[in-house]
């Protein structure tokens, strides 16, 4: 039969999807897929609906900020009922798409992207429809007749879509949790994946913290009728397309595109403001909102206990010089009131610094506006991260005999950290060996969080026993062995596009986002603008001096004035190290070292006693005691079920 429709038809922009594909055509309840999208309201709190019919039940949740009225519901059928899609996110340019639908004979009867996705898949199938389509988006749509669910992402992996496979039945949610709350006693630690973000602070999009749970891949899609699963991707990025253009032409190419994509975000109608840091990313991209809009642009900013902290004084310039409407919110160490919430929020580990500091600055926006744009993605765009500075002089140092640039200096590095663990310059000659290598998976198996060698100290012998045979950057070693690429920094672009990326910068701003309940936007993070930058040659991007940001600071020169490139620009580090040394010292022992959390397995009592005394006595253990209060919390909520996101971890 047709699924029957709980709320009228439409479409959304900002949104929660979720459902069940049950093979052997049971129809799944009303309650479960009540239960599966409720858990998730917080990414669409405005209105909900569900259809359900033998064997199939998808269910929908929106933000109407975007699309108020009441058309805009999901799921959507089509004409005939033999479609029907639930979808998060936006089109970009779908008025083509409309365009080539009309020219075929297809009469869309709205604007609405979730109608654009019904045709598009009637006219040209799946991976037809999917190379049409630009944006931000994630969708489930269910084929009558095939008896046929499609699952797929955009191509950057910009919106979430987990799935599971148990039994007879497949599950699927835009949030870890909607699979978590229908099937959590079916759900295992997946001790590779723990291991996986203790080395990067994030699981990779390979993988999730279950066992049992996936995730669709960016660019990617998943066909699953009765008789199994297909899946594919319809998009890569080709790093060997170089084009030899002078530096000038490159960033003429460059501007146009970069204000294009800016514009192409600011035109639903919606508030849309910016979220301002004062860094040369998120000011280049207010200063092409200034040249779009007619009206002041509204930016927004966060200080963290003044110090080297606060950027505030330098967004506060920037938005002054460039015209906008400033706004500013200024947070101490009540923020452990806020890491329940947090948590909750990500769904499963995720220890990145700065996800703090995305959502709060998203939440100084949310009574103002609808949108907002960001600097986000600037750097793995352009190669400005001082880690494609690294790998490309290393490229250039190719003459000097490899047992010099790399074997002498890592053994020497080696040696040195064995002397002297706690040196920072031991570390440095080991770093330095790495990218002189000139082999990007030197930079992976680095890491960012624990190396190997500081994990299989932390771990228990049963541990390290699970973990026997498995290396956290062995994906990302696929991705690079299947990616489209010829020099070490072209590798480490895709390296850092294809899968760092998305399980990093898109989830947190995703998340923060999603706490606010506003929509965030990065115009860095569009796929045509990508396709540009990676036909750059690696010495345009940067400069002679091999310097990291000289393609950017020279594209921010065209539309910001002096004065505001002239301003210093640093990294923003949070205090969470003197918080740890200070108001956080005692809870955060309390908590690592409880009887509870020990008897999880996972680490030594030994090894987490004396990171919080090193920590203590001054040698900056911050990162790696907050990845570790983090999976703590995590537990405490997901697996005991005696923390809720309401609560309050005791702080005295």
């Amino acid at each position: 039969g047709s699924p029957r429709a709980a709320s009228p038809p439409g479409g959304a922009s900002v949104s929660a999807i979720a459902g069940v594909f049950d093979r052997a055509l049971v129809r799944p309840s009303a309650e479960l897929l009540v239960a599966m999208r409720d858990v998730m309201v917080h990414r669409g709190p405005d209105d909900g609906g569900i259809v359900i019919a033998p064997g199939i039940g998808l269910a929908h949740r929106r933000l109407g900020s975007l699309e108020g009225s009441p058309a805009a519901r999901q799921p959507l059928a089509s004409e005939d009922q033999s479609l029907w899609v639930t979808s998060d996110g936006a089109l970009h340019d779908s008025a083509s798409v409309h365009e080539e639908l009309r020219a075929a004979g297809r009469a869309l009867r709205s604007q609405s992207d979730a109608e654009v996705l019904l045709h598009a898949y009637a006219q040209w199938g799946t991976e037809g429809m999917l190379r049409r389509l630009h944006g931000i988006f994630a969708f489930a749509l269910w084929d009558a007749r095939a008896q046929r669910l499609v699952l797929a992402r955009d191509r950057l992996g910009g919106k979430p879509l987990y799935y599971a496979q148990l039994a007879e039945r497949l599950y699927f949610a835009s949030d870890l949790k909607g699979i978590w709350v229908a099937v959590r006693d079916r759900l295992g630690i997946d001790h590779e994946a723990l291991d996986e973000f203790l080395h990067y602070f994030f699981v990779t999009q390979d993988r999730s913290i279950y066992r049992e749970v996936k995730k669709v891949p960016p660019a990617g899609f998943i066909e699953v009728d009765r008789d199994g699963a297909l899946a594919g991707s319809y998009w890569e990025i080709d790093y060997t397309r170089t084009e030899r253009c002078d530096e000038r032409e490159w960033l003429e190419r460059c501007r146009r595109a970069l204000r294009r994509v800016v514009e192409r975000r600011m035109v639903d109608g919606a508030r849309v403001g910016a979220l301002l840091s004062g860094g040369l990313n998120s000011s280049l991209v207010v200063a092409l909102m200034a040249e779009a809009s007619p009206a002041p642009v509204k930016t927004f900013s966060v200080a963290f206990g003044g110090g080297a902290c606060d950027e505030t004084p330098r967004a506060r310039r920037v938005a002054e010089r460039l015209g906008a409407e400033h706004h500013e919110l200024r947070v101490e160490p009540e923020v452990w009131d806020l890491l329940p919430e947090l948590v909750w929020h990500y769904g499963e580990p995720f220890a990145d610094p700065s996800g703090l500091a995305s959502s709060l600055v998203a939440r100084t926006a949310r009574d103002e506006m609808k949108v907002a744009l960001c600097g986000d993605g600037g750097d793995e765009v352009f190669a400005g991260h001082p880690s494609y500075a690294a790998v490309y002089r290393g490229e250039r140092c190719w003459w000097v005999p490899r047992w010099m640039r790399e074997r002498m200096l890592i053994a020497l590095g080696h040696a040195a950290q064995a002397r002297w663990p706690q040196s920072s310059l031991a570390a440095r000659v080991k770093s330095l060996g790495d990218h002189l290598s000139g082999d990007p998976l030197r930079l992976l198996d680095r890491g960012m969080g624990w190396d190997t060698t500081r994990r299989e100290a932390l771990y228990t012998h049963e541990m390290r026993r699970l973990l026997d045979g498995w290396h956290p950057a062995a994906a990302q070693a696929r991705h690079l062995a299947e990616g489209i690429w010829e020099t070490p920094t072209d590798g480490w672009r895709l390296a850092v596009l294809k899968s760092l990326l998305p399980a990093d910068c898109l989830v947190r701003i995703d998340v923060a986002g999603v706490m606010s309940a506003i929509e965030v936007r990065c115009p860095f993070l569009d796929a045509e603008l990508i396709e540009l930058t990676a036909r750059i040659p690696s010495e345009v991007l940067l400069g002679p001096r091999t310097e990291p940001k000289a393609f950017l600071k020279q594209l921010a020169a065209q539309v910001l004035p002096g004065e505001c490139l002239a301003l210093p620009e640093r990294p923003c580090a949070l205090p969470i190290d003197a918080w740890m040394r200070g108001p956080w010292l005692g809870a955060v022992r309390r908590l690592l070292l409880s009887e509870r959390a020990m008897a999880r397995g996972y680490f030594r009592r030994e090894a987490i006693d004396e990171l919080l005394t090193q920590h203590a006595r001054g040698v900056d253990q911050r990162h790696r005691i907050w990845s570790l209060l983090w999976l703590e919390v995590w537990h405490l909520m997901f697996v005991d079920g005696v923390l809720s996101p309401g609560d309050r971890l005791p702080l005295q």
